[in-house]
């Protein structure tokens, strides 16, 4: 599922948003809505208590005298019905609408001597406040009561004033946030439209000092990229320039002591050619090798899964009878100290790093010479050595002889100039380094192998 950087700005704004719309719409309602219901509450109670001065005692009863015109004052409202009632001891009628309810029900409000509550009356929904007061010392009840016309009609009103103003903020606030989004993600499209209209063959920067400071750093890191893939696609190139002409060279003599061979009268001299081919075909297939050895090499060339525990010493020993006798062949003397050491990795790439060390070694160093390969375990890292007392390396040349295909100016045998780049890439593929340095004697080479061991 492709994920939107859009969509999840949209959403991580927009929910909250609405959220806090949804949140705050009963809130402000609850805020204006009861202080609006309690002052029509206190309207009624003042109505209640306006009942009680027209009430007095007479001979011990009770008598209400409440002029016609106060009673149409109390009655007149152009929204509601209103209703009054008057009790005496033992809920005994006085005066009023009989039949009013009083009696509170559970969950009534109860304010000192006030009571206020809802229920019906003539079939209508009804406030009903009782106010309860002692008049010469007799306990009397006082209602008024009022239809709720008015409270309905305001809790509409209400509810218009609050949503369409949120409506318009909340079109407001999601088209601001969208806008602000669609805004604050050109810097990204504008990269987007420069990496879309870019070649391989023509790499160029991103220009970080106009993106955002929050995707500069990402800018930066994808300009190194391109710096390392225009110089990994530099040296490509040299490699493959340079591969075609190691090939080329080894081919052309082939095909020159071919084209001389059928016109070769003397047998002696057809078998030097013959031969002379032979040496040729093989120098070409050690080079052919060397490169498909230096392209598994290299990362995503051999698969991660071929990796296992290896023993050192024993793998040394499996390809030493190769190495044994091409040193007999050229008088050279190839000792070996091997202590124990394990680490895991692939057994071919790791055979042909040690493998490409001593065959340089062997091939440098003139008779009577020595070679020695070593191997131990050292601070978690298994370290091989390669020794010998040819004429080394200069100083000046330690790391271009790691370069593919460079070979010594003052170097005495051919050779393809792959070994060493070879093991330094084998090296890395296992998080290890490679350094070369001058033995104890001073004179030959020392080449030393740092591998990463498990665990």
């Amino acid at each position: 599922m492709t994920r939107s950087l859009r969509k999840a700005l949209l959403l991580w704004l927009l929910l909250p948003a609405a959220l806090a719309v949804l949140t705050f719409l009963p809130l402000a309602f609850h805020l204006v809505h009861q202080p609006a219901i309690e002052a029509l509450d206190r309207a009624l109670a003042d109505a209640s208590l306006a009942l009680v001065p027209h009430l007095e005692m007479v001979g011990g009863e009770p008598r209400f005298v409440f002029p016609t015109a106060a009673e149409q004052v109390l009655r007149a409202d152009r929204v509601d019905d209103i209703y009054y009632l008057v009790l005496g001891p033992n809920n005994r009628f006085v005066a009023g609408d009989a039949g009013l309810p009083h009696e509170a029900p559970e969950g009534a409000e109860t304010e000192g001597d006030r009571v206020s509550f809802y229920s019906h009356f003539r079939g209508h929904p009804i406030r009903v406040i009782a106010i309860h007061r002692q008049v010469a010392g007799e306990p009397f009840v006082f209602v008024t009561a009022e239809t709720t016309r008015k409270r309905d009609q305001l809790r509409v009103d209400l509810a218009f004033a609050l949503i369409l103003p949120l409506i318009f903020f909340a079109a407001a606030t999601g088209f601001t946030i969208w806008f602000g989004i669609r805004h604050a993600l050109l810097p990204v499209e504008d990269i987007r439209r420069a990496l879309h209209g870019m070649e391989h063959r023509a790499l160029r920067p991103l220009d970080a000092a106009s993106a955002p400071g929050e995707i500069r750093p990402l800018v930066d890191e994808f300009n190194q990229l391109l710096l390392r893939l225009e110089q990994a696609a530099e040296a490509q190139q040299r490699f493959v320039a340079n591969a075609a002409h190691q090939l080329r060279t080894p081919l052309a003599g082939i095909r020159a002591q071919l084209e001389v061979l059928p016109r070769e009268a003397d047998a002696t001299s057809r078998d030097t050619r013959i031969s002379q081919c032979i040496g040729a075909i093989e120098r070409l297939g050690h080079l052919i090798n060397q490169m498909l050895v230096l392209l598994s090499a290299e990362p995503g060339g051999r698969q991660a899964d071929l990796a296992e525990s290896v023993d050192l010493p024993d793998l040394i020993r499996e390809r030493s009878p190769e190495w044994i006798r091409l040193a007999e062949s050229r008088g050279l003397d190839l000792g070996f100290e091997l202590e124990a050491a394990q680490l895991r990795g692939d057994p071919l790439l790791l055979g042909e790093m040690i493998a490409n060390l001593v065959f340089n070694a062997l091939a440098y160093t003139p008779a009577p010479g020595e070679v020695t390969v070593r191997c131990h375990s050292h601070d978690r890292h298994c370290v091989i050595e390669v020794e010998d007392n040819g004429p080394g390396i200069p100083p000046e040349f330690h790391e271009r002889v790691f370069e593919r295909f460079f070979r010594l100016p003052s170097a005495s045998r051919p050779g393809s100039g792959l070994g060493l780049p070879i093991v330094r890439e084998i090296a890395r593929g296992c998080g290890g380094t490679v350094t070369l340095e001058a033995p104890p004697g001073g004179q030959g080479t020392l080449v030393r192998v740092e591998l990463a061991t498990p665990g």
